[in-house]
């Protein structure tokens, strides 16, 4: 299989890389290597925190190519699927480029926690022109940006700039090209410098948002109960 996404280490770090052309069309076999990725930093203890990003000069991703989107997947594994329903307790950093559209911004919504933007960075979900739709409610849109701006984001398939996506935020800051993987790399390797029980403990009560405050409490002390006393 020829390799469409890079995997590489600094420290505790993991940079994944898409590099599938200029736009970073998104691929089945894409989606296989993204999911044997991020499965491979999931369970690799010496890794702490991933940055998800493109090559220099090309998009985060474009999204899936719609041409491809229906067709049966025989006896293969829906991986697109697979890689959006993975367990996350580490944390990840984007570093986004150019086109973040359609399932690229799927994955950007649903796969990263902090997020960098270039000014030319473009987000959208371009395909409800084309009939297709529900990316708002499955990336819980509206839970990350104000509803208003999530719905018209989602009803007229308009891009939104990267200084706008900054404002509303979409991405935590808006940064120069040259700078954005240094950028991103510095945010994560500040995580990476905190005990593996801390950040897990965030990011496990962040994917159970919308709890109690009894059922918090609870989730808490089972988490403090379970981590090291002396980190």
């Amino acid at each position: 299989m020829q390799t469409m996404i890079d995997f590489e280490t600094r420290g505790g770090t993991a940079v994944i890389s898409l590099r599938n052309g200029r736009l970073n069309i998104l691929t089945r076999e894409m989606h296989e290597q993204l999911y044997r990725h991020l499965l491979r930093f999931r369970r690799d203890d010496s890794l702490k925190v991933a940055v998800l990003t493109s090559q220099a000069g090309t998009s985060f991703s474009a999204g899936d190519d719609l041409k491809t989107i229906n067709d049966d997947f025989g006896e293969e594994p829906d991986w697109e699927e697979l890689v959006m329903t993975m367990p996350r307790t580490k944390p990840v950093v984007a570093a986004v480029r150019g086109h973040c559209v359609g399932q690229g911004l799927v994955y950007l919504l649903m796969l990263t926690d902090v997020r960098f933007a270039t000014r030319d960075a473009r987000f959208g979900f371009p395909e409800i022109r084309y009939g297709y739709g529900g990316a708002a409610a499955l990336t819980r849109l509206a839970q990350q940006i104000p509803p208003t701006v999530a719905m018209r984001l989602a009803l007229t398939g308009d891009p939104m700039s990267g200084e706008q996506a900054a404002a509303c935020g979409l991405v935590n800051e808006v940064v120069d090209d040259e700078q954005l993987l240094e950028v991103a790399l510095a945010e994560a390797e500040a995580m990476a410098t905190h005990p593996q029980s801390g950040l897990r403990a965030e990011m496990i009560a962040a994917a159970r948002g919308g709890l109690s405050r009894s059922e918090s409490l609870a989730l808490f002390s089972h988490l403090w109960d379970s981590f090291p006393q002396n980190p």
